[in-house]
């Protein structure tokens, strides 16, 4: 199965993804409208693609002007076939940097602390957008609400979850629009 990325850089690129249920590739339709609506956030932003699967989002991003992106995937084929996307990068010097960690995203949360705590880092990682976009069946509303700490001063927190559950909310976010396609609600939340 392949995916395009739609603008930019490596815009009409195809990207791989899973021929399984691992993943779940936001459609076209759906990343299309998305970055429409954020793309003057977009130069020399930092994000991070949480659950980020093939990696189509942080992709796109860079795709359009990022700065940086950060790839959270703990499903070793997804690790596996996201590094391969994250080949293009290679092929183009004028686009932003990309990373892809290891890990799930509490996993990576938790190790991030521990290392500041330890003075192994200097500092907490944060970004200006960030791409939530959990499996389906595990919205992982806990840890949205921990990974939306991470967000620079009025950064951008995109979500996607079933449209069935109730809407995520956080004390230190507001939501600034809210769209439906087929299965899935959008939110756009602003920190405040």
């Amino acid at each position: 199965m392949n995916i395009r990325l739609i603008s930019g850089l490596f815009k009409n690129h195809k990207i791989s993804a899973p021929n399984s249920r691992r993943t779940h590739p936001m459609s076209e339709r759906s990343r299309n409208a998305i970055f429409n609506k954020i793309q003057s956030f977009l130069p020399e932003a930092d994000v991070l693609d949480a659950f980020a699967g093939t990696g189509a989002l942080g992709l796109e991003a860079l795709s359009r002007g990022a700065g940086s992106a950060t790839f959270i995937e703990k499903d070793r084929l997804a690790q596996k076939i996201l590094a391969e996307n994250l080949q293009i990068l290679d092929k183009n010097e004028s686009a932003g940097e990309g990373k892809l960690i290891r890990a799930s995203v509490s996993g990576w949360l938790n190790s991030t602390t521990s290392q500041f705590e330890l003075g192994e880092i200097a500092e907490i990682p944060t970004f200006d957008i960030i791409f939530a976009d959990p499996p389906y069946y595990d919205p992982q509303f806990p840890t949205i609400e921990r990974l939306s700490e991470r967000l620079n001063e009025d950064g951008i927190l995109i979500l996607s979850q079933p449209k069935e559950i109730e809407t995520f909310s956080a004390q230190n976010l507001e939501i600034i629009d809210e769209k439906l396609y087929s299965g899935a609600k959008i939110i756009y939340l602003r920190k405040k």
